[in-house]
């Protein structure tokens, strides 16, 4: 076979004798060893290096060629590698110091090759030995290497004393070149690894082996560091131990990584909320046990998986739109979810809150979850819904204070009586709501119950829109929310209003008691003219006929006249009865009256049906509104009826006037009669006389008093002059 060469001539490549004298002629030894270590082949170079012929050579070992010389553990392992040279064709540069005829040790530079040979695979390599030059060319270049490495390197003798550090122990360690060469590495001891560690380290070196482990050292500003060391002994020509070389590389930052992530591992293997970690396609990659828990199936398992392997489909798919969403706006979501698990037969709500991750390189990967269990506060949730529902719905006033007199809660009826409305209560305080008159005395019925105590009692309040009102009052002590704490954090307040419940009984008992004392009057007076009557018609006739002849009154007429103003008066006081017992039976509600125009109304009306009375009105031009009950004009009505079916004279005079200010409207009401009794003042005044009341007429005073106290106002009375009486009724102004 020929090869053209660029000027168009032949070349024939050289044949096998050609580089048989090439081999045969090299100055550097070239020995080649079968697949078992044996020699077949040395040439005059390896002759004239070992001082043995070729006859000698072949057939020998070329590992029992090693120095005697070379350390005991390197020597057993070149032997071991020569006896099995294929491992040593990709080794690269083999140093192997070989014993001479003389007795001399010579350290060589091989690289083997495998080639074939009459069939068989032999091993040949070309022993070269290093020149002091060379040496000093590779160990400049090692220096080098060493100075700009990255890790921290330093070498020591045998004994461990430092020969030397590169720049990178500088930066690690703290310690200048000088100030630990001469020392031993204990000038790096931080005293937590045990003696056991560094007599297992000098072990291994001593045999000639290399030592790597982690090691916890201190730097030169007392700064502990964990490092990963290596140690590997250097072995000279001769192949013994000359010194140790020491890498290091600063781990502290893996290692406190390393035990975040095993705190932060542990920490969600021992959370009871599901937590896991899928890839772009919905598929597990990492879940915590309570995942495996909920779902009934290992966690082993379910890599690979995805929700639908352990939940019901129709949560599964809402759960799936919610991650793609995640992936599509990389932006976290929070979610709620109330999953059926078939394996466990469990149902559970979950508050979930989903974020995107991503790779290594900042890539889109998939999403992590984590899943809080909300059961139990959801179920909580709703019983306090219902509580809350109950207490809103309650028509007591209820609230609680903790033990600095703040609000905790309010119920609507509490809030709306108390002007609150729909505000947060939590940021009021008892002195806030409650008047200034009345503080001190709730203050010390809540401290009572502060103490531990259950207070009850009675009270009475004015209120400006629902006027005066009676409560039942009860506070209970508040104890702690946890279980088994029975410390007193507050106070609740229960008020029931009994204002309706007392007036209806007190009404009773004083219509019983005047219908009963009117009933018998009028009744034993109704029935002794009956009896009149039905007496001797034809005697009376003749006696009746005698008075009318003389001028007399007809004593039938008389009696009839008698009856019928008795029966009469029943009827009126029926009626206010009946009327009392409408205001006492609606609700306390006012509204905007005009009281100007209910004034001229009411003195129109009273003329027109008492034309031998004066009944004038006074009023303001314009609108005056009050804010009063539907009964206020009944009241003002019963006032001026009152002045003059009770007046002493045929002509009574009777004025309304109305005046307003700021805050008030006043109806007065003044006549000229002969003036309220005490007992009728008292009725009308403070409502207490009315336990004397024994006949009809206060009724209608009574009635006046009620209409004024559900309406939020007063009423006095004074004397006229010269005679008569001025009633005044006070009422809260109104803005409409």
């Amino acid at each position: 076979m020929t090869q053209e060469t660029d000027d168009g001539s032949d070349f024939s490549p050289p044949d096998g004798e050609f580089f048989a004298s090439v081999v045969e002629g090299s100055a550097d030894p070239i020995v080649s060893i079968a697949g078992d270590g044996s020699i077949v082949y040395a040439n005059p170079a390896a002759e004239n290096a070992l001082g043995h012929d070729a006859a000698f050579l072949t057939g020998g070992r070329l590992a029992e060629l090693i120095s005697d010389e070379t350390a005991e553990q390197r020597a057993a392992s070149l032997r071991a590698r020569l006896d099995d040279p294929a491992g040593l064709v990709d080794a690269g540069d083999v140093s192997v110091p070989l014993k001479t005829a003389d007795g001399e040790t010579r350290t060589f530079s091989a690289r083997f090759h495998a080639h074939e040979a009459g069939g068989e695979t032999v091993y040949s390599a070309v022993f070269r030995e290093r020149s002091a030059g060379d040496r000093d060319r590779e160990l400049r270049t090692f220096r080098n290497l060493v100075e700009h490495a990255g890790h921290a390197i330093y070498v020591t003798d045998t004994d461990g004393t430092i020969e030397y550090v590169n720049p990178a122990f500088t930066r690690h360690t703290g310690y200048e070149p000088e100030e630990v060469i001469g020392e031993t590495p204990a000038v790096l001891n931080s005293g937590e690894m045990s003696d056991e560690y560094f007599a297992s380290l000098w072990e291994t070196l001593r045999a000639g082996e290399v030592w790597k482990e982690e090691i916890v050292d201190r730097r030169k500003d007392g700064s502990r560091y964990h490092a990963h060391q290596t140690i590997a002994p250097v072995f000279d020509d001769a192949g013994s131990v000359s010194r140790f070389v020491a890498i290091q590389t600063d781990v502290t930052e893996r290692k406190a990584a390393e035990g975040k992530l095993k705190q932060y591992r542990d920490i969600v293997e021992r959370l009871d909320d599901p937590i896991l970690l899928q890839d772009r396609d919905g598929t597990f990659e990492l879940l915590n046990e309570a995942v495996s828990e909920f779902a009934g199936v290992a966690r082993e398992d379910l890599y690979g998986e995805d929700e639908t392997a352990f939940m019901d489909a129709e949560t599964a798919a809402e759960i799936d739109e919610r991650r793609r969403e995640v992936l599509r706006t990389e932006e976290p979501a929070d979610y709620e979810v109330s999953p059926s698990f078939e394996r466990t037969g469990r149902e559970a709500t979950f508050s979930t809150r989903r974020y995107p991750y991503y790779d290594g390189d900042g890539d889109l990967a998939g999403t992590f979850a984590i899943c809080r269990d909300v059961t139990e506060i959801k179920e909580r949730e709703i019983d306090l819904e219902r509580f809350k529902r109950a207490v809103d719905g309650a028509t007591d006033l209820i609230a609680a204070v903790d033990r600095g007199g703040r609000f905790l809660f309010a119920n609507e009826r509490y809030r709306t009586y108390h002007g609150i409305g729909d505000a947060d209560v939590t940021g009021l305080t008892l002195s806030d709501v409650v008047d200034d008159s009345r503080y001190p005395d709730v203050r010390r019925q809540v401290s009572r119950a502060l103490a531990g105590q259950s207070v009850e009692y009675r009270a009475t309040r004015t209120h400006p829109g629902r006027g005066t009102r009676t409560f039942d009052v009860r506070y209970y002590p508040l104890e702690g929310p946890d279980e088994g704490d029975d410390s007193v954090v507050g106070v609740v307040g229960v008020l029931r209003d009994v204002t309706d419940s007392e007036n209806r009984a007190h009404q009773l008992r004083v219509v019983d008691r005047v219908l009963q004392h009117n009933l018998r009057n009028a009744m034993t007076v109704v029935r002794g003219r009956a009896r009149q009557i039905a007496a001797d018609a034809e005697p009376r006739e003749e006696i009746a006929d005698e008075e009318r002849a003389t001028g007399g009154d007809d004593p039938i007429a008389t009696a009839a006249d008698d009856i019928v103003a008795r029966a009469e008066a029943l009827l009126s006081t029926s009626e206010k009865a009946h009327q009392i017992t409408e205001v006492l039976s609606d609700p306390p509600e006012t509204e905007p009256v005009d009281i100007a125009r209910t004034a001229g109304t009411l003195a129109a009306e009273a003329g027109d049906e008492f034309p031998e009375a004066s009944v004038t009105a006074s009023t303001p031009d314009g609108t005056v509104y009050a804010s009063a009950t539907a009964w206020i004009d009944r009241a003002i009505d019963e006032l001026v009826r009152n002045a003059i079916v009770h007046h002493d004279r045929e002509s009574p005079t009777v004025e309304i006037a109305v005046a307003a200010t700021d805050d008030e409207v006043a109806i007065t009401v003044t006549d000229d009669g002969p003036g309220l009794t005490g007992m009728n003042r008292d009725v009308l005044e403070t409502g207490e006389a009315v336990d004397a009341l024994y006949h009809g007429s206060g009724l209608g005073l009574w009635l006046v008093y009620w209409v004024v106290q559900q309406s939020g106002g007063e009423a006095t009375v004074r004397e006229a002059v010269p005679r008569g009486s001025v009633v005044t009724v006070t009422l809260p102004r109104s803005d409409r």
